[in-house]
């Protein structure tokens, strides 16, 4: 017997891109509300377009606002559910988050590295290698869900400001500057040198991994910034660049089967125990 209330919102909402997606997250947080996982793209009824005149992924306003009615975000509840944006690690997973960026500002979320998400044998949808949620562990998807975050800062195309400019700077923990002396923000004639790697690394060919590893799909330099001030912390950015030199030097860059740290990391609840139908996870409620 379901023990939740079909006539309020779930504790959680996730948002993702399809409906097998959507399916892995069910299965993996052992929720059945129907409201508790929302696909923005539903068989024929795609909520997901490319707009080919801004070379870009966007979303109908439509799937925003049901993502809003479905969170009891326009009913003006006591009881809300927490939003979670958790699209592909690639450039549209990217491109789509940005629009909940600018729509549903307080919605937290999740990323899943590439190489813990990658279809790892050719079926008739997909080909090897190719990026998603649906192919991500059980462990994966729950360690992504519970690590979701607000992003940081004032942005131009955010609809509440609810930090100065000033503060913003302050909160700016990495700058253009910071970015080349990295690496990973050059012109064209300069390298980066790796070593134990035979010949050069670029620039975008080292953003290329890093975007891989955080999760966020290729970025150019101003999106890399951007991505690494509004989500995540320098002690994540230094891990990340540390698995990034790794795939590089190890050649496994462009390998599915290379996978940074453990599916059984803590989640704060024992993953193979009964936990109802409807009842979220401990720490997911």
């Amino acid at each position: 017997m379901n023990t939740w209330d079909a006539t309020l919102p779930p504790s959680i909402v996730v948002v993702v891109e399809g409906l097998n997606d959507a399916r892995r997250v069910r299965k993996a947080l052992n929720i059945s509300h129907p409201d508790a996982v929302f696909a923005i793209n539903r068989g024929k009824k795609q909520g997901g377009y490319f707009d080919e005149k801004a070379n870009t992924w966007k979303l109908e306003r439509t799937i925003v606002e049901e993502v809003e009615r479905k969170a009891g975000w326009l009913r003006g509840d006591s009881k809300r559910a927490e939003v979670v944006i958790f699209t592909d690690p690639d450039v549209a997973g990217r491109q789509y988050r940005q629009n909940f960026i600018k729509y549903l500002p307080l919605a937290k979320h999740a990323f899943v590295s590439r190489y813990r998400a990658r279809c790892k044998k050719e079926t008739n949808w997909h080909d090897v290698n190719d990026c998603g949620v649906e192919f991500a562990t059980d462990g994966a998807i729950r360690v992504a869900l519970k690590q979701a975050r607000t992003p940081k800062g004032r942005y131009k195309w955010m609809k509440k400001a609810w930090i100065t400019k000033e503060e913003l700077k302050e909160k700016a923990w990495i700058t253009r500057e910071e970015l080349e002396a990295r690496g990973l923000r050059q012109s064209h004639l300069r390298k980066l040198n790796l070593s134990n790697i035979e010949g050069e690394v670029s620039a975008k060919r080292l953003r290329q991994v890093l975007g891989n590893v955080l999760g966020i799909g290729e970025c150019d330099a101003k999106q890399l910034l951007r991505q690494l001030n509004m989500f995540f912390s320098p002690e994540e950015f230094e891990e990340a660049m540390k698995n990034t030199v790794e795939l590089l030097e190890s050649g496994k860059a462009d390998e599915w089967d290379f996978t940074v740290g453990s599916d059984e990391e803590d989640f704060g609840f024992d993953p193979k125990a009964y936990i109802p139908p409807g009842q979220a996870p401990p720490g997911f409620e």
